[in-house]
């Protein structure tokens, strides 16, 4: 938006590989005004250059290095990564940034660790979006736009070696989190791994619990539905993740296990009041899952907005805004009751953005909070 970021100077950008996700990358870096050189499967360059007219296409990984591209983001499945930065990492000019995006991290930093020459640096990446397609006819290029963007160095690089990457990254819209590998895979395994194994449990159940009443499917909308999308997912995809990460995935499986032994103990004593407990720390540990900033490289200032129940109330909001240059970075409903009215979360890129939206707002008479109620 007009006025509110910094100009960059664009870096060349390769890409390795170019479905989903390299695709994306390609089609928002490409549109800010990158250099953009991709590679991939022969079969593919006539789809790729249909769908990403602006990246020039290389026909191997040697004359993608050929062109000296400043960062290379490898974004091949996750069983090709390592051999990817085999080939790649020996052919990169001193300087160049080669960055991943598998969902695991250990072991392609080991692996960097072992390939990666001195002069390269290596940042193990790992975007957190994703969509139910896949290939580069799924691309967009605001796939990334205010999702959290994993990044975790080989080591301690000279201070503005990484800037390439951290801006290109930046300009995908997306929020950085600078994190250790072997944190990332814990964290990934309680998030992601986890949930993707209950859903495919608690459909497996039901399955064989339709098998002599089928009722149970008949019964099982709303909220099993929602609860249990993910469990649509192929195993292909997950293979390799749940290969590489099956400590963590097996350690965060035990300690959900042990959490569900003691729920059940607690049913069997008609314990109503420790059950209570557990959907009242529930409730407020959801509720700060978004709040807290840290750790980001750039962390957002949040506004929350009191609203009327009315038509056109979030227009106003963003045309209110708009017309004095604020760009939002981020923007969440957070409570709504019918007929009284409910909150919107507005999120900033820096506290002078904040505090110059929260005036705005206030001359067109909002309410504005620096801290969301509860209740």
């Amino acid at each position: 938006m007009p006025g509110t970021e910094e100009r960059i100077s664009p870096a060349r950008i390769g890409i390795i590989g170019c479905g989903l996700i390299g695709g994306s990358i390609a089609l928002s870096l490409a549109k800010v005004g990158h250099p953009v050189f991709v590679t991939d499967k022969p079969q593919n360059e006539k789809k790729i250059r249909k769908q990403i007219p602006k990246a020039a296409f290389k026909g191997s990984i040697a004359e993608l290095c050929d062109s000296r591209p400043d960062v290379i983001f490898i974004c091949v499945p996750s069983s090709e990564v390592i051999n990817v930065i085999s080939d790649a990492a020996p052919l990169a000019g001193p300087g160049t940034i080669i960055t991943d995006t598998a969902g695991i991290k250990q072991p392609v930093m080991a692996a960097a660790a072992g390939v990666v020459p001195e002069g390269v640096v290596f940042v193990g990446g790992h975007p957190m979006a994703g969509s139910e397609k896949s290939g580069v006819d799924a691309a967009q290029p605001f796939l990334f736009q205010n999702a959290v963007y994993a990044l975790t160095p080989l080591k301690r690089y000279p201070e503005g070696s990484m800037k390439p990457l951290l801006d290109a990254v930046e300009q995908l819209g997306a929020r950085i989190l600078l994190m250790d590998a072997s944190q990332h895979d814990r964290i990934a395994a309680a998030t992601s791994h986890l949930p993707q194994l209950l859903a495919v449990e608690l459909v497996n159940l039901l399955g064989d619990l339709s098998s002599t009443d089928e009722h149970f499917n008949t019964l099982a909308a709303g909220g099993f539905r929602d609860m249990t999308r993910i469990a649509s997912s192929e195993y292909t995809v997950w293979n390799d993740v749940i290969r590489s990460n099956r400590e963590n995935i097996d350690a965060m499986l035990n300690a959900l296990i042990s959490r569900l032994v003691s729920l059940s103990a607690e049913l069997k004593k008609s314990n109503d009041s420790v059950i209570a407990g557990e959907f009242e720390k529930a409730r407020l540990a959801r509720a700060g899952i978004r709040k807290g900033g840290k750790g980001f490289l750039h962390p957002l200032y949040d506004l929350y907005v009191v609203v009327e129940d009315k038509v056109g109330v979030l227009k106003e909001i963003t045309s209110s805004l708009a017309e004095d240059g604020v760009n939002i970075k981020d923007i969440e409903l957070l409570k709504v009751r019918e007929g009284s009215g409910g909150m919107f979360r507005l999120s900033f890129d820096t506290e002078e953005i904040q505090e110059k939206a929260s005036g705005i707002l206030e001359r067109h008479g909002f309410q504005i909070l620096r801290k969301e109620f509860e209740g």
